[in-house]
């Protein structure tokens, strides 16, 4: 791609980007409250927010629908990006404190996704994201909310469960990771994944302690070496 290519691409997108801050704006939807979303390790090159565009596409002919997706979606895995995600979360939460039920939340991490990187390039790590998103939804149930938390980590919203109901999601989930392969240029892409979950309000009192805890249980799995579930407490 020669130089003036990468500029009109660059001005197209900076069009683009205004007119998706425009329109969440109008909805309300931007700016969000950064008062809501905890510190998860989210430099701004690792969120599709700023990635490039999935579809090559003018930005003065993007449509309604295009817009509002790059607003509410992740556009690799097509489930909600990172602040959607957090979002529809307190609002999970807000429900199940006002009615007194039960939320669990599951933080699920490829593990080692830069070493596929690293053998395989951006393409095939992009493809081992897309086939864990697929697992990942055809793993949870249709009330259950999937979203893009970090480059390496989806997360999974499911309200009316108790503890036992998500141990059984996650290591259905870590289970069917760990048997899946992707063809890849004539080579095996093979992938593991790592669970950490919390519930509300069993092990955390309010929504900050039950996002911590799934983070910190999840990392507890990532520092013994990945393809394993804890839950916290």
């Amino acid at each position: 791609m020669n130089d003036e290519q990468k500029k009109a691409d660059a001005q197209r997108e900076l069009l683009f980007q205004k007119r998706i801050a425009e329109l969440g704006f109008q909805r309300q939807r931007l700016p969000w409250n950064l008062a809501e979303t905890p510190v998860f390790n989210l430099p701004e090159e690792e969120t599709k927010y700023h990635a490039e565009m999935e579809l090559e596409l003018e930005a003065d002919a993007a449509t309604a629908a295009e817009v509002e997706r790059r607003i509410l979606f992740d556009l690799t895995s097509h489930t909600y990006n990172f602040k959607n995600f957090y979002k529809r979360l307190h609002y999970e939460w807000r429900r199940a404190k006002r009615y007194k039920r039960t939320l669990s939340v599951m933080l699920v991490g490829i593990d080692r996704l830069q070493l596929v990187a690293d053998q395989f390039g951006e393409e095939g790590r992009d493809a081992l994201i897309r086939a864990a998103a697929k697992i990942l939804m055809s793993s949870i149930r249709d009330v259950d909310i999937p979203g893009r938390c970090r480059d390496d980590v989806f997360g999974v919203i499911l309200p009316e469960t108790k503890v036992e109901g998500a141990e059984v999601a996650a290591e259905r989930i870590r289970t069917k990771m760990e048997r899946y392969s992707i063809p890849y240029n004539w080579m095996t892409i093979t992938m593991t994944a790592s669970v950490g979950a919390a519930n509300f309000p069993t092990t955390a009192a309010n929504l900050d302690e039950l996002f911590a805890q799934a983070a910190e249980a999840l990392l507890c799995c990532t520092e013994r070496g990945g393809n394993a579930v804890q839950f916290a407490g």
